[in-house]
């Protein structure tokens, strides 16, 4: 059986999140319009075509593409955050230039395709929705850096491919039905509660990139509704009667709840003596599941006459942890508006280390924080990427993250336990859609990037970061350095 294999970003790949209406790539659509044929979709969200070829499902695509396979490649949101070099790929050049989107494109997709006998097919990015309607500039990919549209258009002319102009079709789609209807298609983040009780959407929390599973449908209608009206060998491969999806395949989740969350008011808050801070912006806080009684749980989040952080919780009986199940933490932060890039970077020093499992210490960046004195239970789904230590009973793990209830240690398993007065360098740095989180230990570097994390489930206005530590491990934080890098481009 031939194959269509899929590349691409978030617009194409495949997610599993609890918003109340999914995202959804279109290459997970494609299924519908095709027969006869083995759709690999290999899209991955928040890459561009010049970070894909590190990874994983690049290779796969290399070693199993073959010859008389299709190849269907969706690049763009993201070679266009020129923010992040890692991602970048400048649309303005031509593409015999390496550092071109016309070079990627070609280079690594449409020959390599080619040497093994395999027919790619270029798409052009879908376009985003526009609450003005006017449909130009980011909202297009017609950005300074160039028309990443054009760029494919002209590619496609330039090496004989066909390129499907999804950029015009979805435009054209969503212009015609006017921003309410077209808000159909699109992701809806979080739901809110109607006068009888019933859950409707929350559209201050509509995803303006990211499709539906309708929206989903529907540019996989497109894609094959376009190649009806070719002569392209991936024709014939097609279902023999077309329709295009309507309202009606539109589904929510069924199992979405409700959080009620409100952020933090920070400025009405009277924090206890021990979770007291002196410099503008920062709070102390502990929250979570096993916290206890915060007055006398021997939990501390505060600041010092010199400045230094002493985060973490000690006394007769040990409270809070880091767990599969669930998290309670000391916790010195900061707010930032999701819309924000910024670099916090700081030394640890363990003052205290008296219990040895599902305790640990570093800097965690967060979707929510509490401040109102007692356990935030609720808090146990919250995502959050963490660089420091996290300990079992005999070893532990440098970086780690919770995202969907589900909790991931990053490699590699040391085999022993941090100590009293031992030192780390922490570091997180969130560029755009990349967070890089930094580990110094022991003489050893521990380096992981994140891309596309997703930091709005809980609170769509603010992303919270700084230090914790848990369950007997008490830690100075120290020689803090915290910096804005500018205004960080969505997806």
């Amino acid at each position: 059986m031939k194959k269509l294999f899929v590349v691409g970003d978030s617009t194409v790949a495949e997610f599993h999140d609890p918003y109340l209406y999914p995202r959804y790539g279109y290459g997970t659509m494609l299924h519908h319009y095709f027969k006869n044929l083995e759709i690999i979709n290999l899209a991955l969200s928040g890459r561009s075509s010049k970070s894909f070829i590190k990874e994983k499902n690049y290779q796969r695509l290399i070693e199993e593409i073959g010859c008389g396979d299709f190849l269907l490649i969706g690049f763009g949101h993201n070679d266009e955050k020129e923010e992040d070099q890692l991602r970048f790929t400048d649309a303005r050049l031509p593409k015999s230039n390496p550092s071109s989107f016309s070079y990627y494109l070609e280079q690594y997709y449409l020959k390599p395709a080619r040497e093994v006998g395999a027919i790619p097919i270029l798409c052009t990015p879908i376009c985003r929705l526009d609450s003005q309607e006017e449909y130009t500039k980011e909202t297009v990919h017609n950005t300074f850096y160039g028309n990443y549209k054009d760029a494919i258009l002209r590619l496609g002319k330039e090496a004989n491919t066909l390129v499907l102009n999804l950029t015009d079709l979805t435009r054209d789609k969503f212009k015609s039905l006017g921003f309410a209807k077209a808000l159909s298609y699109f992701a809806i983040i979080a739901g809110t509660k109607d006068e009888n009780g019933k859950i409707k959407p929350n559209l201050a929390t509509v995803d303006k990139t990211h499709l539906n599973i309708l929206g989903a449908k529907y540019v996989a209608y497109l894609i094959a509704s376009s190649i009806s009206n070719t002569s392209h060998p991936l024709k014939n491969f097609l279902i023999k009667e077309l329709i295009e999806p309507s309202l009606i395949e539109l589904t929510f989740n069924s199992e979405y709840k409700i959080r009620e969350y409100m952020p933090p008011k920070l400025l009405e808050y009277q924090p206890l003596n021990h979770f007291k801070t002196t410099t503008r912006g920062w709070y102390g806080t502990a929250f979570g599941a096993s916290i206890g009684d915060l007055t006398s749980s021997g939990f501390i989040a505060m600041e010092d006459e010199n400045n230094h952080f002493i985060v973490g919780q000690t006394g007769v009986q040990f409270y809070g942890q880091l767990s599969l199940i669930s998290d309670g933490f000391a916790y010195c932060f900061k707010q930032i508006p999701i819309n924000k890039n910024f670099m916090i970077s700081a030394r640890a020093k363990v003052l205290k280390m008296e219990k040895t499992k599902q305790t640990g210490f570093g800097i965690m960046l967060r979707d929510d924080a509490y401040v109102d004195q007692k356990s935030a239970s609720e808090m146990i789904t919250s995502n959050y990427i963490a660089t420091g230590l996290i300990t079992t009973d005999t070893s532990m793990n440098p970086i780690f993250y919770k995202e969907n209830v589900t909790l991931h240690k990053e490699e590699p398993l040391l085999e022993f336990l941090y100590q009293e007065k031992e030192e780390a360098f922490l570091k997180i740095t969130r560029i755009g859609q990349s967070i890089e989180c930094c580990l110094e230990y022991k003489n050893t570097s521990y380096k992981k990037i994140y891309v596309d994390f997703d930091l709005l489930q809980v609170d769509q206005e603010y992303m919270y970061v700084g230090f914790f530590a848990t369950k007997g491990t008490v830690v100075e934080f120290y020689d803090v350095h915290f910096e804005i890098l500018g205004n960080s481009k969505g997806a």
